[in-house]
């Protein structure tokens, strides 16, 4: 009786089943568990976690700008030409984005438009630093808020994850869906 195994074909079933091996690992590493059960990423969620880190971004643009038009509104007497190009760029950078951060991007663009005519002579500078003010408060309370990188419903649960879940199920919905689900009908 003679066995003869073909080594390639032996190598190429063991990497298959290596790489099953270490996505289910991944999978529940990365997969948010709650009342024992993982969550299933639907594309609501998904959408919801891709604007939450679009509005997280935006954040951190209007921030830098924000502070970038508050140290020219400081100074004394400030660079017109600063001033202009400063207004120009935040109008440029800011005139499109998520509806989260829309009246903070307008209070920055009004402030920016502001400290430039106050910079050219044409407006008082208490104006000016209270127009400043007023969008670096708006963007304060943007910072504020719960903006995460994985928004959360109202239970706060995790609701975004990578779609590596099911490993241990086997087609069969787990429980703690079900009841949300049946909850939400």
């Amino acid at each position: 009786m003679e066995i003869s195994l073909n080594l390639r074909q032996l190598i190429l079933g063991a990497a298959a089943v290596s790489l099953v091996i270490l996505l289910a690992l991944i999978g529940h590493a990365v997969t948010p568990v709650a009342e024992g059960s993982p969550l299933v990423l639907t594309p609501e969620r998904w959408e919801a976690a891709a604007l939450a880190r679009r509005a997280g971004a935006e954040i951190v643009r209007l921030e830098a700008d924000g502070r970038a038009l508050a140290a020219l509104a400081a100074a004394e007497p400030p660079d017109a030409v600063q001033a202009m190009l400063l207004a120009q760029r935040i109008y440029a950078g800011q005139r499109s984005g998520t509806a989260a951060t829309a009246t903070a991007r307008a209070a920055l663009v009004d402030a920016a438009a502001a400290v430039a005519r106050y910079a050219g002579g044409g407006l008082a500078r208490q104006a000016a630093i209270e127009a400043v003010n007023a969008a670096l408060e708006r963007i304060r309370t943007l910072r504020g808020q719960a903006v995460s990188r994985i928004p959360t419903d109202e239970q706060g649960r995790h609701v975004a994850f990578l779609p590596l879940a099911s490993v241990g199920f086997a087609g069969r919905e787990p429980d703690g869906l079900r009841a949300r689900r049946e909850a939400d009908c």
